[in-house]
């Protein structure tokens, strides 16, 4: 197991195409500014992978045993390059300088299978954060479908910061209305540090701050043996404690509203972010292997495919 970086100090920053990357680009920009000096990267990252293989994959008459040439595919891939991947990144390089990010970002382009190489890479290289988004209506496109459920089903120490799929509304801080699940757990509480570490340092663009604890009636999510009314002094007990570090961080405790709610965990925060227009949603991700997660559910996974227009905050 790799040590633990400091949160939001290496961001790691996949991109697909120029749309996308604008959606993140404001909640780049807000962890620029509040982690100021202690943010030591920030890399951008293309992986040419099954999409560019396959539209030249299906020129190929197999019937007739044309195969392409290593030399053919060489060719394809410089082409690709020029016309695609060097522009895309010249211009969101040219976005970044534009913007209030500090840090010059770096790029990288890789070759392979985008889930593996994103985990790969943000393992091995130990960032704290990856930041992806989330494209509207395209549940089943490859790369916001298949890579970032992928990256779900693996483990990374890096928290996930899957933006919403019209990213931040115009004029409008990631940081003005903030959801945190709280269930007591390790992770949840790395995540109100998490979103202490900026909340703190953008007092003037919170408009407020909601703790939620969301209690299963089924027992399900449950396996503590208290009834509902113990379970819900618990977690008063618990949002208690996660109002206590954000006010250590300096965010003024008017502005923290702390609530308990009963359902199932996953469409009740769904429908409570909804509710109060939260602009980003923190919540815990335990280190499930994915057995585990099909018997025992996962409150991440679930509000996760139940949330898509929000940005969710998965801290492990």
């Amino acid at each position: 197991m790799r040590k633990r970086i400091p949160a939001l100090t290496r961001l790691l920053l996949p991109v697909k195409d120029y749309e996308l990357f604008k959606n993140i680009l404001p909640l780049v920009e807000l962890v620029s500014s509040t982690m100021d000096d202690k943010l030591e990267k920030v890399d951008l990252l293309h992986v040419v992978g099954g999409s560019f293989m396959s539209t030249h994959l299906r020129n190929i008459d197999f019937r007739a045993d044309r195969v392409l040439s290593s030399e053919l595919m060489q060719r394809l891939r410089e082409k690709h390059y020029q016309e695609f991947v060097n522009p895309l990144l010249s211009q969101i390089q040219e976005l970044l300088q534009k913007s209030g990010v500090g840090l010059r970002a770096k790029v990288r382009i890789e070759d392979g299978d985008p889930v593996k190489k994103i985990t790969a890479i943000c393992e091995k290289e130990e960032y704290s954060t990856l930041v992806l988004s989330r494209r509207k209506g395209e549940e089943d496109s490859f790369f916001m479908g298949t890579v970032i459920t992928g990256i779900m089903n693996r483990h990374i120490s890096a928290s996930l910061y899957l933006v919403g799929e019209e990213g931040p509304a115009p004029g409008v801080s990631p940081a003005a209305r903030v959801m945190i699940g709280i269930d007591g757990s390790s992770t949840c509480l790395r995540a109100v540090h998490e979103a202490a570490a900026i909340l703190g340092r953008a007092v003037a663009q919170i408009e407020q701050v909601f703790l939620v604890n969301v209690i299963d009636p089924s027992g399900f999510y449950d396996k503590s043996g208290l009834d509902n009314q113990q379970r819900s002094i618990t977690g008063y007990k618990y949002m208690q404690e996660a109002e206590d570090i954000l006010v250590g961080e300096g965010v003024e405790k008017i502005k923290i509203v702390s609530t308990v709610l009963f359902g199932k965990p996953g469409k009740i925060l769904k429908e409570h972010a909804q509710t109060l227009g939260a602009t980003m949603c923190y919540v815990g991700r335990r280190d499930r292997s994915k057995i585990a997660e099909v018997l025992l559910g996962s409150v991440s996974s679930d509000f996760v495919n139940r949330c898509r227009e929000r940005t969710i905050v998965l801290v492990s």
